[in-house]
């Protein structure tokens, strides 16, 4: 069986000397240490709840929830917890683009203008030339996560798809890797414009309904049954909707509850997804039988050999890189939708394809390993990237029990990171101010109309003792900190932006006297700065 799923023998050749312990029978007999580590430090990253399945290609080795639904209330999370996935939608997406393919809908090679004539980048080579691949491959050219503040501004996708092209290169079209949100949204717009048909209904048609995955969607219905009457009165009686809320952490390090996040739902196809570890599990025994879903064939097989083929290589990862830590990954790369490394010590390496997902509020990862013939996802309700690392923890403690390696704890090594981390940016921002105290000028000089060209008209306005900040239908309050510095809570303008992380506006003025500001998240565009015009 492992011999059919082998891409590199040699990597593999750990797996194919244990051949006389079954897959099965060797993940088995350290799940219950597995388990054991999860339900031990899940309380040091004050994760509320999570599920976790493991499988092979013909059984489901574990599938079980562990904690809360919603922090401080008895709402155990199970097998079939309908959770926010975030970025594992991408690999939905680069699934169905294959099917779709496959049904001459379109070929991955078709340029994107010929399905959005709209379509513009500041490079004019990436403009002309970028097909569909390179849209759900992260190698268009642009930096990680461009376009993600125009999101968190509340830009819809049409205006994310006209402002895109203000956004300056930082890489090379084609050679050079950059995660891209906004590519693998432009992608569910090309799929809607070919078809005439939501994402959410391709979805469903192509690979939920197909597998069986019936307690999974995409896009804002899960929010609508989470706040419907009937689900708000059937809480009162402790029969409400299998669904995790969103969880971020206080400045004390609690986890709170920020219901469901919206701004997922913004482009379905990069984050959009809702399913639970059970469906998930079937997807990813659908992935470890070669795109079979029993005798019919769901993924083409041409294609999914083709997403697991790295054509862009990650090759910025730092010495303690804790999302890809070097001293056991090598020759990261992303092919469509999946990132291909290679993971383990010496002789005792596979190689394994691994996708994560989080925005504020949920974190999710789910890794591959075709040759060792085991699948894994993990899904919790704490987010963001920053704040939960045990998804990446448990990875690695995993592969190693799995490959026979010394034992780390992951957990704690991760923590210990983080936290260095947040208290050296923490005593930066707290020397800044100390070298230069300094008082705040009249508020007539911050409160007016300002303009950017990548943002549009923001406000400040008088509001009782502090000032407001307004852009479209967001706004928040701004207090004074430094000199012509105000900080700010991001959350409070989009609740997609954690309690944890600190915000600000910084004033100034230009040698004409004309006065400026600049947003600590909206950082993007040729020219960040916003210019006061009245």
């Amino acid at each position: 069986m492992f011999i059919r799923f082998l891409i590199f023998p040699i990597i593999c050749s750990f797996v194919l000397s244990a051949t006389s312990v079954p897959t099965e029978q060797r993940i088995n007999q350290f799940l219950p240490k597995f388990e054991q580590y999860i339900q031990k430090n899940m309380p040091a990253w004050a994760i509320p709840g999570m599920a976790v399945v493991v499988v092979t290609p013909s059984k489901v080795l574990l599938c079980k929830g562990f904690g809360t639904r919603e922090v401080g209330k008895n709402k155990p999370v199970n097998e079939h917890t309908i959770f926010q996935i975030a970025s594992l939608t991408k690999n939905f997406t680069a699934a169905l683009s294959g099917i779709l393919e496959t049904k001459k809908v379109f070929s991955l090679q078709d340029l994107v203008k010929k399905y959005l004539p709209g379509f513009r980048l500041a490079s004019e080579e990436a403009t002309n030339k970028a097909t569909l691949q390179d849209l759900i491959s992260h190698r268009i050219g642009l930096g990680h996560f461009a376009g993600d503040s125009l999101m968190k501004a509340n830009f819809s996708p049409s205006e994310i798809v006209e402002k895109i092209h203000l956004i300056p290169f930082e890489q090379n079209f084609r050679t050079d890797y950059g995660y891209s949100n906004q590519m693998f949204g432009f992608m569910g717009l090309v799929m809607e414009a070919a078809t005439h048909k939501r994402y959410s209904d391709l979805l469903s048609e192509y690979i939920y309904t197909p597998l069986g995955m019936t307690r999974s969607s995409a896009g804002e219905i899960l929010i609508k049954q989470q706040n419907s009457t009937m689900n708000c009165l059937k809480g009162l009686f402790g029969k409400d909707e299998n669904i995790a809320l969103c969880h971020d952490k206080d400045l004390q390090g609690n986890a709170v509850s920020i219901g469901l996040d919206p701004l997922v739902y913004t482009f379905p196809s990069t984050s959009g997804a809702n399913t639970t570890a059970h469906d998930f599990g079937i997807w990813l025994q659908c992935q470890l039988n070669n795109g079979k879903y029993g005798d019919v064939q769901i993924i083409p097989q041409e294609h999914l050999n083709a997403m697991h083929q790295a054509t862009v290589y990650h090759t910025k990862i730092k010495p303690h890189d804790m999302q890809f830590p070097p001293e056991v990954m090598k020759n990261v790369g992303y092919g469509m939708g999946w990132f291909v490394y290679e993971y383990g010590v010496g002789a005792n390496t596979v190689q394994v394809f691994e996708h994560m997902g989080g925005y504020t509020g949920q974190r999710s990862f789910t890794f591959l390993c075709p040759s060792g013939g085991f699948a894994v996802a993990i899904l919790t309700n704490l987010g963001h990237f920053n704040l939960n690392l045990f998804p990446e923890a448990l990875r690695n403690v995993f592969l190693n029990f799995f490959l026979n390696l010394e034992e780390r704890d992951w957990s704690k090594e991760y923590i210990e990171s983080r936290n260095k981390h947040q208290s050296k940016m923490k005593a930066h921002r707290t020397n800044k101010k100390l070298l230069k105290p300094s008082p705040k000028k009249a508020d007539k000089f911050y409160i007016g109309t300002y303009t950017n060209e990548m943002y549009g008209e923001m406000k400040i306005e008088a509001s009782g003792n502090d000032l407001l900040l307004k852009i479209k239908d967001k706004s928040c309050h701004i207090v004074h900190w430094n000199g012509d510095e105000f900080s700010l809570n991001g959350w409070e303008f989009n609740g997609n932006m954690s309690r944890t992380d600190p915000h600000f506006i910084e004033f100034g003025s230009n040698e004409s006297g004309q006065t400026l500001a600049y947003v600590s998240f909206l950082h993007e565009g040729n020219d960040p700065v916003f210019k006061k015009i009245g």
